[in-house]
């Protein structure tokens, strides 16, 4: 494997110097474009045996304010970052664009050429890159191609080659289509341009990636100022990137993959079934498949993210990486919040912490898990992927959990069963006890008169009741309503079991059908009008979710769990 020095970061960018490219087809994802899937390293383990160029975007575009602060204010502090740990020898240089002019049409000639030697390739003098970024700013145009041509001419003419693009756009200069933009550049061997770009749209997301794909080097998003900084650091140990979850899977596993492609670089996997959810084991894994698609990835060794998150440390770091977070709460009294990892493909880090105080990110991580558990497609809920349907079937034929469940004691006090439960879409789910017990989720158990029901959709633990009356098969109700729901913007929602609840004080006539229990005064709760509480009139369905005494909105379903039986 040959070293690269590593990775470059757009607008709020961020680079690495020393990773690698990942071989054997692991990382490689649709399309051709690598993920970095890189695992942390001090900074003092960074190897800058390439010579390489930064290529920084100083174009007007970096000057808004949404990194938080000024994209090239992140960009400027993520280099300093990563110039200070680098080791003495290697050579780097830095190259920026889009200093001394405007964006004016006028100005577009000259704004092209605009492309400037800050630090000349040579030994790394750390005084001479602190002052060359310091005295930069951002005003003019994106010239990404005759850039790249001068970087590559100030590196050595064979031998390992990097150069890292930093930026948060278009080429805006050029007239060729963005995979002729390294044309001019020399195709060897030697030569690896990587990319990393900060709130890309799609067209300049997909410039970005085939520059990099044009040359064997890696593309790599952020969406922060903390992601840039987090990613620098990982990418600078490319061999522990397996042990990692990235935004899109773990080891060789993806997110997405069929049960024949899983098996292929998981060839261990149990027999799966080709409908409904099943957990297996794998390795140190717990893999869940649902409908024969592999949709979750839960590591119980306390694998980190990509970022570096991992088990142990508290909530604010999540919240620094990903964003604001709601947090429910699951049938352990934990809580449980989703953060986006890649909101295009619907993947997302769903967290499981201990509540320490009446702050959430006060939090302890106690489990992360990489699951597709985000919307799809951004935007709008109209228009965007269909709901997602699930038959959850947690108990088998015989009364026994199913694969990847398990039983919890003590055992509930139940004395009766008397009909099918709400979400039944089978015979043989059941509502047993009195109402707001959590017994209207249960199936059959072993034994005639023991039942195993389930509290939380979300959970992988049923809890059980023995010498239970009237334990039977009843019909399913005509139009059950989801025993859970997934929502767009990461809810996860439980349907309402009895119990007393308050109208929104915005409309009094709104009555609570699903709690999506978050933090305090401000539990979501989804609200209905009329007996059905989903809007199912498009493929893609909506509920109307909001706290009681704050503003409601209306948020798209990406996922309704219904219950079944064998």
């Amino acid at each position: 494997m040959r070293l690269r020095v590593a990775i470059c970061i757009a607008a709020t960018a961020i680079i690495a110097v020393g990773c690698s490219t990942q071989g054997g087809g692991g990382n490689q994802e649709a399309g051709g474009t690598q993920q970095a899937t890189v695992a942390a390293a001090p900074a003092s383990e960074v190897s800058a045996t390439a010579p390489t160029v930064i290529v920084l975007d100083a174009s007007g575009s970096m000057k808004q304010d949404d990194a938080p602060g000024l994209r090239i204010d992140a960009a400027k502090n993520a280099i300093h970052t990563l110039v200070s740990g680098l080791p003495d020898e290697g050579a780097l240089g830095l190259i920026a664009y889009g200093t001394s002019t405007g964006s004016s049409d006028a100005e577009k000639d000259v704004g092209c050429r605009d492309i400037k030697t800050v630090v000349p390739l040579g030994p790394l003098d750390r005084n001479a890159f602190a002052a060359g970024i310091d005295g930069l700013s951002a005003s003019g145009y994106t010239p990404i191609l005759s850039a790249l041509q001068q970087a590559a001419a100030a590196l050595p003419v064979d031998g390992e080659r990097t150069i890292i693009l930093v930026s948060d756009g278009e080429d805006t200069c050029s007239p060729k289509p963005p995979c002729e933009s390294t044309e001019a550049i020399p195709h060897d061997p030697g030569l690896t341009i990587h990319t990393i770009g900060f709130k890309l749209d799609a067209a300049a997301s997909a410039q970005l990636t085939c520059i990099s794909d044009a040359t064997g080097g890696m593309a790599i998003d952020a969406a922060n100022a903390a992601q840039l900084t987090a990613r620098l650091a990982v990418a600078s140990n490319p061999e522990s990137a397996r042990e990692r979850l990235s935004t899109s899977g773990f080891r060789n596993l993806r997110i997405g993959m069929t049960e024949g492609e899983a098996r292929k670089v998981a060839g261990d996997l149990a027999p799966l079934s080709k409908t409904g959810t099943v957990v297996v084991q794998w390795q140190d894994c717990e893999l869940t498949f649902t409908d024969g698609v592999l949709v979750e990835i839960a590591p119980r060794t306390g694998a980190a993210t990509l970022d570096g998150l991992t088990v142990g440390q508290k909530m604010q770091r999540a919240a620094e990486l990903y964003g604001p977070f709601t947090a429910t709460t699951n049938s352990d009294g934990e809580s449980v919040a989703v953060f986006p990892a890649d909101t295009e493909a619907g993947t997302g880090y769903r967290i499981t912490f201990t509540p320490e105080s009446k702050k959430a990110d006060e939090g302890t991580i106690t489990r992360i898990v990489l699951c597709r558990c985000l919307p799809a497609t951004a935007g709008s809920s109209a228009g965007g992927t269909p709901t997602e349907i699930v038959n959850l079937v947690a108990v088998d034929g015989s009364g026994k959990p199913k694969s990847g469940w398990s039983v919890t004691t003590p055992a509930m006090k139940i004395s009766e069963c008397y009909a099918a439960s709400q979400s039944a879409v089978t015979p043989g789910v059941i509502t047993c006890g009195i109402t707001a017990d959590g017994a209207d989720a249960c199936w059959v158990g072993p034994e005639p008169d023991s039942i195993l029901c389930l509290q939380f959709p979300w959970g992988t633990e049923l809890i059980t009741a023995r010498g239970v009356d009237g334990v039977e098969a009843y019909p399913p109700p005509t139009d059950p309503p989801p025993f859970g729901l997934e929502l767009e913007n990461g809810l996860l929602c439980r349907v309402r079991h009895g119990g007393s609840w308050p109208s929104p004080e915005s409309n009094p006539s709104l009555a609570g059908a699903y709690s999506c229990r978050g933090q305090g005064a401000d539990t979501p709760i989804v609200w209905s009008e009329s007996s059905y509480p989903i809007d199912r009139s498009e493929d893609r369905w909506t509920v109307l979710v909001g706290p009681s005494k704050g503003p409601l909105e209306t948020v798209a379903v990406t996922k309704a769990i219904f219950l079944a039986a064998e």
